[in-house]
């Protein structure tokens, strides 16, 4: 039999271990599930679910992938890969792949057992040998190649007055908006110069820049080929 853990964690960082269960899934909470069958740590961001918490959330959650969920004398869940499923993205295949195995993952037969921790019990899952071995399709940014060269800067259409200029700049920043749903945003000015920088809540770190009429755009080094794609699609339909 193999472990699994469910662990909600809060704002501040606090983890309180749950049973195990689909419904557990819901939109106001953040959950990792330490799987041992399948390696992975799988990391549920409910879309009620503000920024901040999100972001340190998440952070504990990778934190368990470097050193591990303490199930009593034992340590488990260290090198674990990190699938994200944002319940704001479950249009996206490869989040809605990953999300359907986990339900699979969830709704197996499993013996319950209550084991004593340094910081209090913890609830633990006991797959049977009939449990489904779910495959795992990463979404985790961090996992992807490292030494992907940085992408260049990418001009936009330059455009002839300050208003459609303006609309352009507005334009991109909902794009990038509509398809990560919450980040992070810093905004700089000086002179005729603008700076906007994006970052989302998977990590990614994007940054936009008009100058004299010029706009131009820089993703992350490691943004996936699907995100460009989203976003040069949301681009399209904001110019109707």
């Amino acid at each position: 039999m193999t472990r699994l853990v469910m662990l909600e964690i809060g704002g501040l960082g606090f983890v309180r271990s749950i049973r195990p269960g689909a419904k557990k899934l819901r939109g106001d909470v953040c959950v990792a599930v330490v799987d041992e069958q399948n390696n992975a740590l799988w990391f549920w961001m409910g879309s009620g679910v503000q920024y901040d918490k999100r972001r340190t959330a998440k952070a504990k959650a990778e934190q368990i992938t470097t050193e591990g969920q303490r199930i009593g004398d034992e340590t488990f869940g260290r090198g674990y890969s990190l699938i994200l499923l944002d319940q704001d993205s479950l249009e996206d295949p490869t989040t809605s792949n990953n999300y359907n195995n986990l339900i699979a993952l969830l709704e197996s037969p499993m013996e319950i057992s209550i084991v004593p921790n340094p910081k209090g019990t913890l609830i633990v899952g006991l797959l049977q040998g009939t449990a489904p071995s779910a495959p795992v399709l990463t979404s985790d940014p961090a996992a992807a190649e490292t030494t992907a060269p940085q992408e260049p800067a990418t001009p936009i259409k330059p455009t002839s007055t300050k208003k459609a200029t303006k609309l352009d700049f507005e334009a991109a920043l909902m794009a990038i908006i509509r398809v990560h749903h919450q980040v992070h945003i810093e905004y700089r000015s000086k002179g005729d110069t603008e700076e906007v920088s994006i970052e989302s809540i998977d990590g990614l770190t994007h940054k936009m820049k008009r100058s004299k009429g010029k706009l131009t755009f820089k993703w992350d080094s490691k943004t996936p080929k699907e995100y460009k794609q989203l976003v040069a699609q949301e681009l399209k339909n904001l110019a109707g």
